[in-house]
């Protein structure tokens, strides 16, 4: 994964704890400083809940699958698919130096400090698992010893924390991203947007009071119309607005989640991209959320959006005036940014 990608699941593992998750499990993985990562950042933020090892017994022709990205979010590196394609010349077709990986992987999640694990994969019997189990206790009091041995690192990929050269893992010390590259560009549109955001929707600043009673008066009124056409056009030219009525444009640092994301994800990027491409749309479009990172961090405000969890769209909003829905505290954010229904408008006499 790259810098933004590793990041933003962790922003929305910790969303996730703070939901009210139960329990965590991993993605599918065979990188032993990968499971070690998350362990460390869970237990660097005060995340408590048990952490579950995702443990899919690989088979050769599920991991080429992997390793050419036609599932999405799962590496496997060329290194494993060869030693693979090595184990399956034998008698068993690779059968037993699979589940002995597989048994590696329990010992070593098992020392780690790991709850549990999730054992998977494709037509797996039951003495299989109980094999993966047996052996997994039967190797778990040496683990460190087979931390070598789960060492298949994405090329080129990010890691939170600097490693532990003595045990192949990690140290308690988070890498520094400052100064680091972006993973992808910012346009003009963002340095703009950032503008006007400060300008007009921050509550109680500048023309916030303006633009909420220009809002009050208009809403209901012959005027309403107009109102929402002329901020539709504005956005749909800037950011290809949807309407959806309850945007989260100031959510995602003015990426629009419903028509630059396929998945219309408010709460953290799915998982699926690849080196920083959407899932959907691979070497085309940059991932919707690795665009907002990057335009975060250019302004050192990356950790923003770990901040708060952001409401599904409530499509009772849909093709209304998001602007409206915003300045008289009818939309998601109203009780974050403390924005109250004005008082009704008074009858004329």
């Amino acid at each position: 994964a790259t810098e933004a990608e590793q990041v933003l699941q962790y922003y929305k593992l910790k969303k996730k704890v703070e939901a009210g998750a139960r329990f965590i499990v991993t993605q599918v993985g065979y990188d032993a400083r990968k499971f070690h990562e998350a362990l460390l950042f869970m237990q660097l933020h005060g995340l408590d809940a048990p952490l579950i090892g995702n443990i899919y017994i690989l088979p050769f022709g599920v991991a080429r699958t992997m390793n050419a990205n036609r599932i999405p979010g799962c590496v496997v590196t060329d290194k494993l698919v060869a030693e693979l394609n090595e184990e399956r010349q034998a008698a068993d077709k690779g059968v037993g130096g699979r589940l002995l990986r597989a048994a590696k992987m329990y010992a070593v999640l098992k020392g780690m400090g790991y709850r549990g694990v999730h054992i998977g994969g494709f037509n797996v019997k039951y003495e299989q698992v109980e094999y993966v189990i047996d052996k997994g206790e039967e190797l778990a009091p040496n683990w460190l010893d087979y931390v070598k041995d789960l060492d298949y690192p994405m090329p080129g990929g990010y890691y939170y924390f600097e490693k532990d050269e003595k045990t192949g893992l990690n140290l308690e010390k988070p890498v520094s991203r400052k100064g680091r590259p972006l993973d992808a560009p910012v346009e003009f549109v963002y340095p703009l947007s950032r503008f006007v955001h400060n300008l007009v929707f921050e509550p109680d600043k500048n023309l916030f009071g303006l633009m909420r009673g220009i809002s009050h008066k208009v809403e209901g009124s012959s005027l309403e119309r107009t109102y929402h056409w002329f901020e539709h056009i504005n956005k749909v030219l800037l950011y290809d607005c949807k309407d959806c009525g309850d945007c989260a444009l100031m959510d995602l640092a003015y990426v629009c989640p419903m028509s630059q994301c396929p998945k219309n994800q408010r709460n953290g990027a799915c998982e699926g991209s690849y080196n920083g491409w959407c899932e959907v749309y691979p070497n085309e479009r940059k991932c919707a959320w690795v665009r907002a990172y990057a335009r975060l961090k250019k302004q050192q405000e990356e950790d923003n959006l770990q901040a708060y969890t952001v409401s599904p769209c409530n499509w009772d909003f849909y093709q209304t005036s998001s602007w409206i829905n915003f300045y008289l505290g009818k939309d998601h954010s109203a009780k974050r940014l403390g924005i109250a229904r004005p008082e009704k408008k008074k009858e004329e006499k």
